[in-house]
C-alpha cells in the first residue's frame, strides 16, 4: 500500500473514531431518569445493599430481590429479572448504597471509566506500541459501541477488562498476585475465563496458573455466603435460567444461530461450541506456544466470541485482543487490523438496534479467518521475526 493511501487509511480511521466517540457521548448523554432506573445496575445495588443489611442469601430469592428492586427503582424495572452472578460481583456496589440510586449510578460510570484507562494504561505498559498508543486506544475503547451500553446499564465489564489485563500481564511476566487479582475479577464471569487459564497452562506457569485457579475459586465459590451450598446452587440455576432467556441477544456466535433452534437446543449448543473451542485452543497452545503473541491474540478472542454467554457491553474485552492485534501489525506478522475492529464495531451498532441480529460475531469471525491466514502465511515465510 502506497504511503498517500495509508495516510488516506489513518485520516478515514480518526474520522470513524471521532463520530463513534460523539455518538456515544450523546447517547449516555441522553440517557433518561427511567433507562437509568430500569438498567442492570439496579439489580447489582439492589444486592448490594441486601449484603449490607446482612441479608446475603436473599440476593438470588426474586420474592426478596424483586420487591426490594421495584421500590429502590420507583417501580421503573422488571422485578423478574434476577442476580444471577456470583454474590463477589456486588460487593463492589456495597459502599455505593450509602448514595441514592441514581447518584451511585453516575459514579459507578466514573469507576467504570476510570477502570478502562487503567486496564488500557497496563496494557501499554506491558506491551508498549509507542507514545501516540494509549490516548488512541483510549479514543477507541470509548468510541466503541460496547462501551455505550456498558456506560449505560452500569455493568462490571470494567472489573471484567482489568482483571482480564491483569491476567494477560501475569502471563506476560509470570507475577502469580497479578493472575490470583486477574482470575478473581475475570472469574465473577467465569465463562471468559478458561482461554486466559489455557495461556498460563501452555506457558508452563504453573505456579502462576495455580494462582489463577485459587482467585477464580474464591470468586466461583462467594455464593457460599449467601446460605451455604444452597446459595451456590441458586446461583447456578438462577444463572442458567437467565442465560436461556436472553440467548438470542448475545454478541458471541450462538447468538447469531438462535434464532433458528427452537427451545433448549441453543444454551446446549453454546456450551457445546464454547467446549470445542476451548479443546481446539488448548490444542494450538501447546503446540505452537513458541508464537505467544499471536496465541494470546488467538485466545482473547476466543474467550468473546465462543462465549455462551456474551451480552454486548462484555465486548469491551475485546480491547485485549485490538491491542495484540496491533502489537503483531508492529512485528509485522498481519496487516494493519484497523479496518476489522471498525467493521467489528459498526456491526456491535446493528446489533444493540435490532434484537433479532448478531452479525458483530460473524465480523469477527470473519477477521480472526482473514487475519489467521495472514500471520500464518508470514509465519512459514519468517518463522524467527513473529514468533515472541
Amino acid at each position: 500500500m502506497s504511503a498517500p493511501m495509508r495516510a488516506r487509511g489513518r485520516r478515514l480511521t480518526v474520522a470513524a473514531v471521532a463520530a463513534f466517540v460523539i455518538a456515544g457521548i450523546v447517547v449516555v448523554g441522553h440517557q433518561s431518569s427511567l433507562a437509568r432506573r430500569s438498567a442492570d445496575f439496579t439489580i447489582n445495588y439492589s444486592a448490594a445493599l441486601l449484603i449490607r443489611e446482612g441479608r446475603p442469601q436473599a440476593i438470588y430469592q426474586r420474592d426478596q430481590l424483586g420487591p426490594l428492586m421495584l421500590r429502590l427503582s420507583d417501580h421503573a424495572i422488571d422485578p423478574r429479572l434476577p442476580f444471577d452472578a456470583p454474590l463477589a460481583l456486588a460487593l463492589p456496589w456495597v459502599p455505593l448504597t450509602f448514595l441514592p440510586l441514581e447518584l451511585a449510578f453516575h459514579v459507578w460510570q466514573i469507576v467504570t471509566l476510570g477502570l478502562l484507562l487503567l486496564a488500557l494504561m497496563l496494557m501499554a505498559r506491558w506491551l508498549p506500541l509507542g507514545h501516540r498508543a494509549l490516548p488512541l486506544a483510549i479514543a477507541a475503547l470509548l468510541a466503541f459501541p460496547a462501551s455505550w451500553a456498558l456506560f449505560s446499564e452500569g455493568q462490571s465489564s470494567g472489573l471484567l477488562l482489568l482483571g482480564a489485563v491483569l491476567l494477560l500481564g501475569a502471563w506476560r511476566h509470570d507475577r502469580w498476585w497479578m493472575a490470583a487479582a486477574g482470575a478473581l475479577l475475570l472469574g465473577l464471569k467465569p465463562q471468559y475465563l478458561p482461554a486466559y487459564l489455557i495461556l498460563l497452562g501452555a506457558q508452563r506457569q504453573w505456579r502462576t496458573l495455580a494462582a489463577a485457579l485459587m482467585g477464580a475459586v474464591a470468586a466461583g465459590l462467594s455464593p457460599l455466603l449467601a446460605g451455604g451450598v444452597n446459595g451456590l446452587l441458586a446461583m447456578v440455576w438462577s444463572a442458567l435460567e437467565a442465560g436461556q432467556g436472553v440467548v438470542r441477544y448475545n454478541d458471541s456466535l450462538i447468538g447469531t444461530v438462535s434464532p433458528l433452534l427452537p427451545g433448549r437446543i441453543p444454551t446446549f449448543l453454546g456450551f457445546g461450541l464454547w467446549a470445542l473451542a476451548l479443546a481446539a485452543l488448548a490444542l494450538a497452545a501447546f503446540r505452537w506456544r513458541a508464537h505467544a503473541i499471536g496465541l494470546a491474540a488467538l485466545a482473547t478472542t476466543v474467550a468473546i466470541l465462543f462465549s455462551p454467554h456474551a451480552l454486548p457491553y462484555d465486548t469491551v474485552l475485546l480491547a485485549v485482543p485490538a491491542w495484540l492485534s496491533f502489537v503483531l501489525h508492529r512485528m509485522k506478522a498481519i496487516p494493519t487490523p484497523a479496518s476489522v475492529w471498525l467493521a467489528v464495531a459498526f456491526a456491535v451498532v446493528v446489533d444493540l438496534g435490532s434484537p433479532f441480529v448478531s452479525l458483530a460475531p460473524v465480523v469477527l469471525l470473519a477477521g480472526l479467518i482473514w487475519y489467521g491466514r495472514a500471520y500464518l502465511r508470514r509465519a512459514q515465510d519468517r518463522p524467527t521475526a513473529i514468533a515472541a
